[in-house]
């Protein structure tokens, strides 16, 4: 199955909506379609609504847009035509949120006195004192071997930044929602609203025992770093954080599929990263913890290096000792000098094609920054790349169900590097023809994945060190 791509990308217009019209009998849907595009907007779809006793056709269209101003121009401009009525405007994306992206929902049947009694007191009585005598038959008496949760304090939400724990919790349905779609797990959204790590290690500490693994979310660097660390440390589930792990085995799969097209070992590659935050760090250690030689990571003031003073942190001066085998100063422009790989998750528009020029031949780009890279797929080709990637085709969304799904199954208690690795591999083994990435809208795709974290659990090397 060749890898889809969504509507919005394809068109360069992200927000979508949904435009109800009431047309005279004379009046062809069509026209109101030619307007829209006319004003920018791509029409994906104009379904029959009703057709009413007066002759009149009610439509709704489905519109891709540049935003708020565009649509309202197209809500104006159609509303002016003649033979035409406006009846609503509707944001697909408020929509889709509206009530919430998940719920939870009962597994058992309540029909009469008789159901209750068993599925309630006194007849759950007898599955609580099965579980106080032997904790372990919680996992099968209960819903935790099934149960992750999502737990945010909304310091780095998207491309949003520090939005609060609220404001990112239609972020956490989402991801919920996407944990049942792909791998029927039951993901709890958890608001944490603090600033503080060790506070927020400490709520997350208590609430684990109803939980069978932690997905950490949207935590800002470099507190995402402690936290992850000391609840790897303190738990005995499974904890991966998002933003740096599932982001690195994202790119690890892009990667074992780029030097399968280029010829290369992970042996034979350099790379410079653009972003020291939660991702790039991650990825920096992953590929080196498989043999990459040597990584350079690079943030707003440059080349991370041993000696350097300018806001450096405890973090960074770690990430200084064990990265960068020769010391690079300088730019990021200095960094990608004479190196096969590039790999950004920083800021728009921070790599030139001359850069790319200056790497070593047939060089492999992943310029991942959203929702604008830092240089275009085809400026990258242009200048040389063999490989190029962008955000939108290396979505983590790829991994983490299967890799949450395959650590509960084999009750893992943590993720290693070797599962990370093993799910890395069933992705890149999933991609078909020249893609770069498997489908993910493939169930294959995703059991695929939780087939090898299951495979791959077990002792094992930590992420979170």
């Amino acid at each position: 199955m060749a890898a889809s791509q969504g509507l919005q990308d394809r068109f360069g217009r992200n927000a979508v909506f949904s435009l109800r019209v009431r047309l005279a009998g004379g009046e062809a849907v069509g026209g109101v379609a030619s307007l829209a595009e006319r004003i920018g907007a791509a029409v994906t779809n104009a379904a029959l609504v009703d057709a009413e006793p007066d002759g009149k056709v009610v439509y709704d269209l489905t519109l891709l847009t540049t935003g708020d101003a565009q649509m309202e121009a197209i809500r104006k401009a159609v509303a002016a035509a003649d033979g035409v009525e406006v009846l609503r405007v509707l944001d697909v994306a408020m929509e889709s949120h509206r009530g919430g992206a998940c719920e939870m929902r009962s597994r058992c049947q309540i029909k009469s006195n008789t159901d209750l009694r068993i599925v309630y007191t006194p007849g759950v009585a007898r599955v609580c004192k099965a579980v106080q005598a032997d904790p372990a038959k919680a996992r099968e008496y209960t819903n935790i071997a099934n149960k992750v949760a999502i737990v945010t304090n909304g310091t780095a939400v998207l491309g949003l930044g520090d939005i609060g724990a609220l404001a990112g919790l239609p972020v956490m349905e989402g991801k919920s929602a996407i944990f049942w779609e792909f791998a029927r797990i039951s993901a709890e959204p958890i608001l944490i609203d603090t600033h503080d790590a060790a506070e927020f290690i400490g709520v997350c500490e208590k609430l684990a025992v109803g939980f069978g693994a932690i997905q950490v979310e949207d935590v800002a660097a470099p507190a995402c770093f402690a936290i992850t660390r000391e609840l790897d440390r303190r738990l005995n589930v499974p904890v991966m954080h998002d933003d740096q792990h599932g982001t690195a085995t994202v790119v690890l799969a892009g990667l074992y599929s780029a030097l399968k097209k280029t010829g290369r070992k992970i042996t034979d590659v350099r790379c410079a990263i653009s972003g020291a935050g939660a991702a790039g760090t991650a990825i920096a250690d992953v590929l080196m913890g498989l043999g990459m030689p040597d990584v350079v990571l690079c943030d707003r003031v440059g080349a991370i290096h041993r000696g350097r003073r300018q806001r450096m942190n405890p973090e960074k001066l770690a990430l200084s000792e064990r990265t960068n085998k020769d010391n690079v100063a300088g730019t990021l422009a200095d960094a990608m000098k004479g190196r096969e790989l590039f790999i950004g998750v920083s800021e728009p528009d921070l790599v030139t094609q001359e850069m790319v020029r200056s790497m070593a031949a047939d060089p492999i780009v992943f310029a991942l920054a959203n929702p604008v890279s830092e240089i275009s797929l085809a400026e990258a080709y242009e200048a040389g790349a063999a490989v190029a990637a962008d955000g939108r085709m290396m979505n983590n969304a790829l991994a983490y169900p299967g890799m949450f799904r395959g650590a509960l199954d084999a009750a893992a208690e943590s993720i290693t590097l070797e599962m990370l690795r093993a799910t890395a591999q069933a992705l890149a083994d999933c991609v078909r023809g020249d893609d770069l990435m498997p489908e993910m809208m493939d169930p294959a795709t995703h059991q695929a994945v939780a087939k090898a974290t299951r495979e791959a659990a077990g002792p094992g090397t930590p992420l979170c060190t």
